[in-house]
């Protein structure tokens, strides 16, 4: 397995296929107090990796105190109830209209995608439920903007942090898509989200399975890039 990346002073690539497990998708963690950590995500069932690889940055010896779901796929969100294990207190945020598939309502189990991955999908309650379509969201001392980007699900969302020097860091994840009947996906949703991002002019993308892209003009590339191919 490959080591942790550091994306920014306070934000850590800790998770993806080469990095904590196959199959995870990429798990950023963000120092957002003293001695708190937010996630992005939480992959299938590697939470045991994500924490050895936190004790690899200098985020080691934190507390996970929020886990933030960008859509309710099991690569994202299977390990969610691990974390919650380990760390009880921690809060769950994810957007409403994903709200039924993560915490396991009847018949959304195909909604998760846990069966491309050969598991059975754990369900998880929400502390957070996001409503709007731009929600302000303060963790510790850390102020995150979040957006409702439907398209790969209908739930899907898009945080973004302003860090310092003026940096402004997307963590726009699954971007690329796929777009199947069986997420409920729509591309014309998605084309629409897609343009808000746009507008973002994001200096980093945090992409959910291509990684860290950093520059706003590759960050642009990238985003019309696969707006050209769909």
């Amino acid at each position: 397995m490959k080591d942790p990346i550091k994306v920014s002073k306070d934000v850590y690539l800790i998770g993806s296929d080469d990095i904590s497990g196959s199959g995870d998708c990429c798990v950023y963690a963000i120092k957002i107090d003293s001695n708190q950590i937010c996630l992005i995500d939480a992959g299938t069932k590697n939470a045991s990796i994500l924490l050895e690889n936190i004790q690899k940055t200098p985020l080691a010896n934190n507390e996970i105190s929020d886990l933030i779901l960008t859509h309710c796929h099991y690569d994202h969100a299977g390990a969610a109830h691990q974390l919650k294990e380990i760390f009880p207190k921690m809060k769950i945020h994810a957007h409403d209209w994903d709200a039924p598939a993560i915490q396991g309502a009847p018949n959304t189990e195909n909604l998760t995608a846990a069966n491309w991955y050969g598991e059975g999908y754990i369900p998880v309650k929400i502390s957070h439920v996001i409503r709007n379509d731009k929600e302000k969201l303060k963790l510790g001392v850390k102020s995150f903007e979040v957006f409702h980007t439907p398209g790969h699900t209908p739930g899907s969302i898009s945080i973004v942090l302003n860090e310092g020097n003026n940096t402004k860091i997307l963590f726009g994840q699954d971007i690329h898509g796929p777009f199947l009947p069986e997420f409920n996906s729509n591309i014309q949703d998605w084309k629409i989200s897609m343009k808000k991002i746009l507008a973002l002019e994001a200096d980093i993308l945090c992409e959910g399975h291509f990684g860290i892209i950093k520059g706003k003009d590759s960050v642009r590339n990238f985003i019309r890039g696969h707006l050209q191919r769909n």
